[in-house]
Formats: structure tokens, C-alpha cells, sequence
């Protein structure tokens, strides 16, 4: 048995199955499906979700129809989360000797919508609309934006998607509200951060049900440092696994990406297995000496990443820093060995400085960048550039208010949407009538 319904698994409780606004036709809709499984379908129905296929995992969605998108990079953490949940159910002590049990569906909802608030163009989209919000006072980041869509923006306007305390809490990679991290004499990349200013009240709600210690250490951030952002530095226990899951995607299919596209060559990669064929993982070991063999690496790549996702999968652990909490959420943390994390390290550092800040990708998303100011300039300019529902949302008076009503739509568009929005402003050409 994969599914484990929360009302018979004592690891959770009923703060975690609270929902903010739970509304009645909610209720009624619901058949045998529990609480988490109807987060998994509010997430994996919503338009947000839709529109990660057509956003920038690393390669822009121009290069080709090979590579990863955001959509199908969500899809591959959900899987590996999916796939490291089952096995702490099944191997771990916590979980195989008691009527705990980590609950899938929670899993695999959090991890399809831990990327929902990325903008379109990657990681420049996302520094260009913070450059922006700047200059009102304000900030963006992708994982705030995150928490905001699900509690505000999308589907319900006043409730979002209206997803579980749980589901929440394990969205919430950096659980500090932006003005407590930001350092305002850094204009250029945002602070790491899961809440904006005006979305304090909901992330309050959420972490209600802590009690006073925990919600200590949840909130703990670092120390001011002289041209710093502060950083958090703790999350919940199905955060850290969908975290994992994260960087084991990003290390494994994302470099497969690159390496069929020869963004990264074979004497790189071979470097790096070299260098860590000792490992103490006889599976990860037995993958790299597998690589290592063959006389054509390249051709065996789809085998290679596979087994050294499974590989990383199964060096993962659970600890219990804080055995005194009440709050399972907080009491554990999922963990993977020392070594294993460095290779992780080495991999995902192959991606990040011959990928993501090669010429090729870098001028790409240097111009999305520019593409993002533009529209953000010409529609706080004009607000009749925006749809009617959020036109009717503009506050004559309040730039704050009206710049995050701006950002909300840009941050919303796909890479396709946002390239046809500036060809009609800007371009002579300027599209058709029913290209936006």
C-alpha cells in the first residue's frame, strides 16, 4: 500500500488538514478523497500548473522540444519525491515500526507546485521584476510568489487555491517574510524569501499551530552581514524532502539536458565521476564505474542519470533534530549523506557554469530580462494594458498596490505570452489582434 489516508496516520493531525477559507461547495464536491488528495488535484488542475509548460527550466523553450520546461522538470521532482517518500515509508525505522507514515499525495502536490511563481525567462525574468518592484518599496522572488498564487491569486482570488496547513508548510523553502530578509542596499538579486509584505496575514495563519519554541525555530534567520541578504535556515520535514528532490532533478535531468545538447562535454563529466568513485553508495559507486566503462558515455546517458537518481534516492535518511516538538512537521528533517550531497554539489555546478552562465544562455535571458522591464514600464504606464479584472483592481493613488498588480500579471505570463505582449507593443509588426 503507496496511498496512506490521514485519518488513520497518527503523522498527521488535524491543524494540518485546516484549510484558511474552506468553503462549502468545496466540501460538497468531495467523494472518498481525503484532504491532501484533493490538494494534489486543486494543483494539478489549476492554470498556473498548465503554465509552467511553456516556462524556462534552464534552456529557453525556443531552443528546441527535447529539453526540460518547468512543467516537466515539476513532474521529475514530484516523481523523485514520490520516490523518496515511498522508500522512508518502507525502509525507515520511524515509519516501517509505527502507524506514522509520510502521506504521497501531500508529497506530490507540494513538489507539482514548489515552481509555480517563476516568471517567465528564468532566473533574469525574476531579477528584472524585483529591479522593478524596487522602486516602489517592493521585492520579487519566485517561491514568495509561490505562497502568493496558491493563497490569493489563483483560481479564488480571496482564498487561491485554498491548499491544506500541510501542503503549505511544504512550499515554504525560505519561511520568512521578504522585508525580514531584504537587505534594501541590494538592488539586484532578491533575497531568498517565501512571503511578500502583503501576504503576511495568510503565512501568520499558517504557522498558527506551532506553539511558541517552534515557531522560534522555524522563523530563525542569520545575522545582518555588511552586502548581504539574511537567509532562513530551517523548514518543514516534507519541505527538506521535496528540496532533495529538487537538487537530485536539477544534478541528474537537467545536466542530461545540457549533455545532449553538448552544452557540456564528456571530459567534464568524466572529471567529476572520477573524482568520486570512492563514494560510500554502492549503487551511486556502481553507476559512475558503469559510465566509466563504457567506450560511448554519451550513448548511455538515459541509464546513467536513472540509476544515479535511484542511487541518490536511496542515501537518504531521516533525523530528529528536535525530538521535543510536538509538531512532526518540524520534529524531523530528511537528510542524505555527506558525500552524496557533494556530488550532488559537483553536478549541479556543471549545469550553473557551463549552462546557465554560458554565452548562449545568458544572452538569452538577458533579453527576457529587458522584454520584462519594458512591459512593466508601459503597463504601470497605461493601466487599459492590463485585462479588465485586474484593471479593476487599480488604485489611482497607491503605486505600491498597483505595482504588485503589474507584477502579478507579468509574473503569471508564459515565455511565449510575454515575448507576443512585447511584439505588439513594441514592434512593428506588432502581431495579430488575438495573440494575447
Amino acid at each position: 500500500m503507496i496511498l496512506y489516508k490521514h485519518s488513520s496516520n497518527s503523522f498527521y493531525n488535524d491543524t494540518d488538514i485546516q484549510r484558511h477559507i474552506n468553503t462549502e461547495n468545496a466540501k460538497q464536491r468531495v467523494s472518498i478523497r481525503d484532504d491532501f488528495e484533493r490538494d494534489f488535484g486543486r494543483v494539478i488542475h489549476s492554470a498556473a500548473f498548465r503554465r509552467l509548460q511553456s516556462k524556462t527550466q534552464v534552456i529557453g523553450i525556443s531552443e528546441g522540444d527535447f529539453h526540460r520546461t518547468r512543467l516537466t522538470h515539476s513532474l521529475e521532482v514530484s516523481q523523485i519525491a514520490r520516490g523518496i517518500a515511498t522508500t522512508l515509508n518502507e525502509k525507515n525505522k520511524i515509519f516501517k515500526e509505527s502507524e506514522y507514515k509520510i502521506d504521497i499525495s501531500l508529497i506530490e502536490a507540494a513538489a507539482l507546485a514548489h515552481d509555480l511563481g517563476h516568471p517567465p525567462f528564468g532566473h533574469q525574468g525574476e531579477r528584472a521584476l524585483n529591479k522593478c518592484m524596487s522602486a516602489s518599496g517592493l521585492n520579487f522572488e519566485g517561491n514568495a510568489h509561490t505562497f502568493r498564487l496558491l493563497t490569493n491569486r489563483e483560481g479564488d482570488l480571496e482564498a487561491g487555491l485554498d491548499l491544506t496547513r500541510a501542503a503549505l508548510l511544504s512550499i515554504l523553502k525560505y519561511p520568512a517574510s521578504m522585508k525580514q530578509v531584504n537587505n534594501p542596499a541590494i538592488t539586484g538579486k532578491p533575497p531568498k524569501s517565501s512571503v511578500f509584505e502583503e501576504d503576511e496575514p495568510v503565512f501568520e495563519w499558517v504557522i498558527q499551530s506551532f506553539a511558541p519554541e517552534e515557531k522560534a525555530y522555524f522563523l530563525e534567520v542569520t545575522d545582518f552581514q555588511e552586502g548581504k541578504h539574511k537567509k532562513t535556515l530551517n523548514k518543514t520535514f516534507e519541505c527538506s524532502i521535496i528540496e532533495l528532490a529538487d537538487d537530485i532533478a536539477y544534478a541528474t535531468y537537467d545536466l542530461e539536458d545540457a549533455f545532449k545538447l553538448n552544452l557540456i562535454h564528456a571530459d567534464h563529466l568524466n572529471e567529476i565521476a572520477k573524482r568520486h568513485m570512492s563514494i560510500s553508495s554502492a549503487r551511486i559507486a556502481g553507476a559512475l564505474r558503469l559510465y566509466m566503462e563504457n567506450s560511448s558515455p554519451k550513448s548511455k546517458t538515459k541509464p546513467f542519470f536513472a540509476d544515479l537518481v535511484s542511487g541518490f534516492i536511496n542515501e537518504i535518511s531521516i533525523v530528529e533534530p528536535h525530538p521535543a516538538f510536538a509538531s512532526n512537521r518540524l520534529r524531523y528533517k530528511a537528510v542524505i549523506a555527506e558525500d552524496a550531497m557533494q556530488l550532488l554539489e559537483d553536478l549541479k555546478s556543471l549545469v550553473t557554469d557551463h549552462v546557465i552562465f554560458s554565452q548562449k544562455v545568458q544572452t538569452f535571458e538577458w533579453r527576457g530580462g529587458k522584454i520584462i522591464e519594458k512591459l512593466f514600464e508601459a503597463m504601470m504606464n497605461d493601466k487599459n494594458l492590463l485585462p479588465e479584472d485586474r484593471k479593476r483592481s487599480w488604485q489611482p493613488s497607491s503605486d505600491r498596490v498597483n505595482a504588485r498588480l503589474v507584477c502579478d500579471y507579468i509574473a503569471g505570463m508564459t515565455d511565449t505570452y510575454a515575448l507576443k505582449m512585447y511584439s505588439r507593443l513594441y514592434e512593428a509588426a506588432g502581431g495579430r489582434l488575438f495573440d494575447i
